[in-house]
């Protein structure tokens, strides 16, 4: 026996409204369940570097989410830090996705393909914009060891968290280096839960092409 929707659901509107919006809600589900996911939030990172404590680490002592992704990088530290140090839109960029944040902020953006040197006086305390009306505040940075990058609801309001973005510099044996990224993130309303689920696998993807992209670019010379 079929269901018995009342007469205003059976409008073919009312269907395509319907329709729509349970696809929207299986688009958000799926995102949400991905960026949970163990191997996208430790994507790279070996169980050591999972589990131990990091710089940035006390900004959110028990975060909602948490991720810890790592590459290896065939150059030495004082070679990978002046990329890490001109991040941030309107500076080097994000190195990563540029189409995507131009299209989610109003200012052009375009990541450096090489070093820029009027822009390595990083320091603590100076701003680091994702995009427009979302920004970090630079809380600690150690050349060519540690920048940690803290922002919450004072500057995103458009995204009104709080997230700890650290990226950590490890010299190997040969000249190589690890780049260990660690994102800590606490919300306290349901919009911020809702939102951080729509837009997982973008920023999983966001995060991953950042890793590529250095990667590459670093070792290019």
């Amino acid at each position: 026996m079929g269901l018995n929707w009342p007469k205003a659901c059976q409008n073919p509107y009312v269907k395509v409204l319907r329709g729509i919006g349970l696809a929207a809600a299986t688009l958000v589900a799926a995102n949400w369940l991905f960026y949970r996911s163990s191997w996208q939030r430790n994507w790279g990172a070996t169980p050591a570097e999972r589990d131990e404590p990091l710089p940035g680490d006390h900004h959110i002592p028990k975060p909602k989410l948490l991720a810890t992704r790592a590459i290896t990088i065939a150059a030495p530290p004082e070679e990978v830090w002046p990329w890490l140090v001109q991040l941030g839109m309107g500076r080097g960029g994000w190195y990563a996705l540029d189409g995507l944040l131009n299209r989610l902020g109003s200012v052009g953006m375009a990541s450096a393909t090489g070093v820029m040197d009027n822009l390595q006086g990083l320091k603590v305390g100076d701003d680091v914009a994702l995009w427009d009306a979302m920004t970090f505040g630079v809380t600690e940075l150690k050349k060519n060891e540690v920048l940690v990058l803290y922002g919450d609801e004072n500057r995103m309001p458009l995204q009104p968290w709080l997230k700890s973005w650290s990226f950590v510099l490890r010299p190997l044996p040969g000249g190589s280096t690890r780049l260990i990224v660690r994102e800590s993130s606490d919300w306290t309303t349901p919009f911020v839960a809702f939102s951080t689920a729509a837009v997982g696998v973008p920023w999983f993807l966001l995060t991953y092409r950042q890793l590529k992209n250095l990667k590459a670019l670093v070792e290019a010379g």
